[in-house]
């Protein structure tokens, strides 16, 4: 992390902490403009998790923010790895007007990450091979894996063969899992396509530690397939351990 002295350290795609309601606060910049000859006046474009107020809800917002550099404290944070600058903007306004802030796993500090670096693990999964990461765009999905739902309010999960963007707030996604057409009708195996706003709706997906090596996604979806229209649901059996065999487990 770096401290900015004038403009000329500024540039697009760079992710930055300022202060934001008196509070240290992550961005990534879209947009430098020098407004006086010192180098020190600027008015940066800022993409971050903003609102209105300090307890209005939170919303990743694209603002424009005047800054003085020879008074106001402004930081650029550098990773190990990132993505190209162009890339970072685009992956950052994929997300503009998402409304899912989380002080624990999506603040603007997780939101700058994402564009800047990639996809971070949130938790490990319950199986030992996998761990969880949150979908914020459709960049982050892959077919083949196993994704996590809410179904009849519950957390749930299937195997996702397809998913199409829709507009820039939705995606249309095609799972194979244990389904039901009530909640207390009979469990069976089906493939459903749901839509999904992951602007303000959780989706999550599962990816193998290093180290393990799921079946490839085409083997993984025809296994699934192979099972439509199967009953047995039980303990032992249930939509995860139905994933979990098309991941890994034997013809």
């Amino acid at each position: 992390m770096r401290k900015v002295a004038n403009v000329n350290q500024l540039k697009v795609g760079d992710v930055i902490i300022y202060k934001y309601y008196k509070i240290s606060h992550e961005g990534v910049v879209t947009n430098v403009t020098k407004l006086n000859e010192d180098d020190c006046q600027c008015m940066l474009g800022i993409i971050h998790y903003g609102t209105e107020t300090i307890f209005s809800r939170r919303t990743i917002r694209e603002d424009m923010k005047q800054f003085n550099l020879s008074r106001d404290s402004v930081y650029v944070k550098k990773f190990d790895e990132e993505n190209e600058p162009d890339t970072v903007v685009q992956r950052a306004r994929s997300r503009l007007g998402e409304q899912r802030h989380d002080i624990f796993d999506n603040s603007s500090s997780d939101f700058v990450k994402w564009a800047k670096v990639g996809m971070q693990p949130i938790k490990p999964a319950h199986d030992e091979r996998l761990m969880v990461y949150n979908v914020y765009s459709w960049y982050d999905l892959v077919s083949g894996s196993i994704i996590e739902f809410s179904y009849y309010g519950i957390d749930h999960q299937g195997i996702l063969t397809e998913f199409n963007p829709q507009d820039a707030q939705t995606i249309s996604i095609t799972v194979i899992h244990y389904g039901t057409p009530s909640l207390f009708g009979t469990r069976t195996i089906m493939e459903e396509t749901r839509s999904i706003n992951l602007k303000n709706t959780s989706l999550k997906i599962f990816r193998c530690k290093d180290g393990f090596h799921p079946k490839e996604p085409d083997e993984v979806i025809r296994k699934a397939k192979q099972r439509a229209g199967e009953q047995l649901w039980r303990a032992g059996n249930r939509s995860w351990d139905f994933c979990l065999r098309c991941l890994f487990g034997k013809n």
